[in-house]
């Protein structure tokens, strides 16, 4: 059987997920594991159409797709989800649709329900049959009894593959019309009683809504607010997971872009 294993980790194959996934490897040998650094690819998989391409005919072969990931303060990392976007923004859902999946995390065990179940909801949006997820401490793998309830979660997903086992939705599409925020009037403004108030945004397009959300709180205030527009400040990268904050509390990117100069 050939299985997909969409890599979630910006680490590439040096991550503890991928350790993981290559015990599974080393245990199932009759199984093909194609794993896809979709995350470390990221700039690329945008930039490259045909780099893209390639992961979704791997995909596309598969008979199964694997989304191993770490987790990235609740949720996963940002460039997977900016790879899910991918799927979206170019009519790429074809390749997902009817192929059985199921969802691997590596983490501290702090929220994983959140990561696993906006998975699960990317999965039902795809029309992919979503058989389960399981959630690795960061260390189970040192020990035998996690390590066999890892191999038996792998041999389950791997036999209602085979057997084509019922699945189930779980998640509703969003449905519902767009609408356009249209601010009203502001018949008091608030003081911030001598407060530095900050409003972070997104908005890419200050006449669409959150644009005009943005400019609505803002105008909320007597005094002086300052916007921070995260457009418009440098952002070199996302997170890498080398984990050089925790040693001194300075990200390597610090010298490189304008996030920490921000954050200050």
């Amino acid at each position: 059987m050939r299985i997909a294993v969409l890599n979630g980790s910006p680490k590439g194959m040096t991550s503890i997920t991928m350790q993981y996934v290559l015990f599974l490897q080393k245990k199932l040998p009759q199984h093909q594991f194609t794993i896809l650094h979709v995350c470390q690819d990221i700039k690329r998989l945008e930039e490259d159409a045909t780099a893209f391409a390639e992961v979704l005919r791997a995909v596309e072969s598969a008979d199964a797709v694997l989304w191993a990931f770490p987790l990235y303060v609740l949720l996963v990392h940002a460039h997977y989800k900016r790879f899910i976007e991918l799927i979206f923004e170019r009519g790429a859902q074809a390749a997902f649709q009817e192929k059985y999946t199921a969802a691997l995390s590596t983490s501290i065990h702090f929220f994983d329900h959140t990561a696993h179940a906006y998975l699960h909801g990317i999965c039902d949006d795809l029309d992919m049959r979503f058989v389960g997820s399981y959630s690795a401490a960061m260390y189970d793998l040192l020990e035998e009894d996690e390590r066999r309830r890892l191999l038996a979660f792998a041999e389950a997903f791997l036999r209602a593959v085979e057997e084509r086992g019922p699945t189930q939705k779980q998640f509703f599409p969003v449905a519902g019309d767009p609408i356009s925020y249209q601010p009203g009037p502001t018949p008091v403004k608030l003081s911030t009683g001598g407060k530095k108030v900050i409003v972070v945004t997104d908005a890419d397009d200050p006449q669409e809504n959150l644009g005009r959300m943005t400019e609505k709180l803002r105008a909320c205030f007597s005094d002086p607010v300052e916007v921070v527009n995260l457009h418009q400040i440098a952002i070199r990268n996302g997170c890498q997971g080398c984990i050089q904050c925790g040693l001194d509390i300075v990200c390597i990117y610090r010298q490189a872009d304008e996030v920490y100069a921000t954050y200050q």
